[in-house]
């Protein structure tokens, strides 16, 4: 049971996983994408092959859809709706780590460990950014933890989970989680000595039984379309992303693991010994440091050999790196040490380094770059930057003594909570498609038939937005297309560029219209919109 301070800093964790989930824009590309599926879904009841405007590369698996399908239909079509299947994922990971991790590592340890992957910023970002991962790394974090009760106390009810975690997992994002957990298993086989005690799970028989929902998905879909999906899946997801990289996001090896130490920047100090950790129980046998080893290697390693190198790929990585460091912490606070001063020496001249950006880059990004920070931004960005910074010195003022941990947790995690209550000052650069869609919405009425001409980044956000009350959309960019549309229409509501504005114009000089400029969420450049309305 947690205790009063425990309890505060926890409350301070779920703070940050859940605060403005609801007043942030979405983010391009993937989150409206998959709103828009789930929309979708519940408009047409077609529950099998996910169908949206500009979202045909982020199709998947069904299950993350149905999630917000469902939180749809409780919540309203929303941003929180949409976020809310990802959040519960996020916490209900950090659960497992705090009550399956005590019986691993320890209860003091396993709280420290949910700390500190509350301040990591990929998995709190997941929470806040509907995507598949984040579900797929509470399926993956459940049969990772039924692998290792397993391994250490064979029962039905652990050997249940661990099927349920990859029958779901799958079902989320296809193989990713098959492959991560057959990595373990098998590492587990070679290296711990109760290995014979996983081949009471039977895969054999379970494995075919796990993939059997995903399996008659998609032989349901097959009857839908003749398998032109699930033959697009396979090209897009397994065979590109084995031969090639995805979105261009390529790196060497090794880019992972920097990645990894990027996201976990607020644990420094003690990020070394935990990586060192999870290769040391192979050479002394430690069985604890073998498991979390195994998880920790069969979720990030072979990732480094694919050419491809999205950040989520390798986040089941993280619990078991955040296990080994709240693993490590505790042993520093039971000894009463620290470590190295080496280590602590870059622990800190790093975060310094990021105080002192907070506190002085906003003024003068604009000198340097196209963009340019509203005022509220800049000095909201400084106080925390200043703030933050002196947290440290106060750090380092009780670096000794045994509230130096407390200390720096609460440092963490208010960084973090401050940066995510400022952001929607930032998404104001950025929200292109909730402002064109705020505007035309309130121009227009539910009967109105919205036409998207313009679309530069082709982000899902703008016809989601756009169809909040239900209106009809139509995409057509061909200028004479467009006016061929439209020749016999009225109460319409055009989202234009700059030439189609200047033909429309000539054709209806009566229309009202209204230029909205501002930046697309997902990328720098300045997107100019011509909203043309035609009564």
């Amino acid at each position: 049971m947690l205790n009063k301070k425990q309890w505060i800093l926890f409350g301070l964790v779920i703070l940050i996983l859940l605060i403005n989930n609801w007043s942030l824009p979405f983010w391009d590309q993937d989150e409206p994408a998959y709103a828009g599926f789930a929309r979708t879904m519940n408009e047409t009841g077609d529950y099998l092959i996910p169908d949206f405007y500009f979202s045909h590369d982020h199709r998947k698996t069904p299950l993350h859809f149905w999630n917000i399908a469902l939180s749809f239909k409780i919540f309203g079509s929303n941003e929180f709706a949409t976020r809310l299947p990802s959040f519960i994922a996020i916490v209900g990971t950090m659960l497992l780590m705090l009550f399956q991790g005590a019986k691993l590592i320890g209860q003091k340890a396993s709280f420290n460990s949910v700390i500190i992957i509350g301040t990591s910023i990929l998995v709190t970002a997941l929470a806040k950014v509907s995507v598949t991962d984040a579900t797929v790394l509470f399926f993956s974090t459940l049969s990772a933890f039924g692998l290792i009760n397993t391994l250490q106390s064979p029962s039905l009810k652990w050997g249940s989970l661990f099927w349920l975690g990859i029958a779901l997992g799958v079902l989320t994002k296809g193989p990713p989680i098959v492959l991560f957990i057959g990595a373990f298993a098998l590492i587990l086989f070679i290296f711990h000595p109760k290995r014979y005690n996983l081949l009471k799970l039977h895969p054999w028989f379970f494995l075919p039984l796990a993939l059997a929902p995903v399996i008659l998905w998609g032989y349901m879909t097959t009857l839908r379309d003749g398998g032109d999906f699930l033959s697009w899946m396979y090209d897009w997801y397994v065979k590109q992303r084995v031969t090639g990289s995805v979105y261009d996001k390529e790196g060497p090896f090794s880019t992972h693991m920097l990645l990894i130490f990027g996201f976990f920047f607020l644990s420094i100090m003690y990020f070394f010994n935990a990586f060192r950790d999870s290769f040391k129980g192979f050479f002394t046998k430690e069985s604890t440091l073998i498991i979390l080893g195994a998880w920790f290697i069969s979720g990030w390693f072979f990732y480094e050999f694919s050419p491809s190198k999205l950040p989520a790929y390798v986040i089941v990585a993280h619990v078991p790196l955040a296990l080994l460091i709240g693993n490590y912490m505790n042993t520093l606070q039971t000894n009463e040490s620290r470590p190295h001063i080496a280590l602590t020496s870059v622990h800190y001249l790093i975060n310094f380094i990021f105080g002192l950006a907070l506190t002085i880059v906003p003024f003068i990004i604009s000198d340097y770059s196209e963009i340019t920070l509203n005022d509220n931004l800049s000095i909201a960005l400084s106080i925390i930057g200043v703030l933050y910074t002196a947290a440290l010195i106060f750090q380092l003022t009780k670096f000794k003594k045994p509230i130096f941990f407390n200390i720096q947790a609460y440092s963490s995690l208010l960084l973090l909570l401050s940066l995510w209550a400022i952001a929607p000052l930032f998404t104001n650069h950025i929200n292109s498609s909730k402002q064109v869609s705020e505007y035309v919405l309130s121009q227009t009425n539910s009967e109105t038939e919205i036409i998207i001409a313009h679309a530069p980044g082709k982000q899902p956000s703008l016809p989601f937005y756009l169809g909040k009350q239900s209106n009809p959309i139509h995409i057509e960019e061909n200028t004479a297309e467009l006016l061929k549309y439209i020749s016999t229409k009225k109460n319409i509501a055009i989202v234009a560029n700059l030439e189609q504005f200047e033909t429309l114009d000539q054709v209806y000089p009566n229309m009202d219209y209204k230029i909205i400029s501002t930046r697309i969420i997902d990328r720098k450049d300045i997107a100019e919109y011509y909203i043309c309305i035609i009564k």
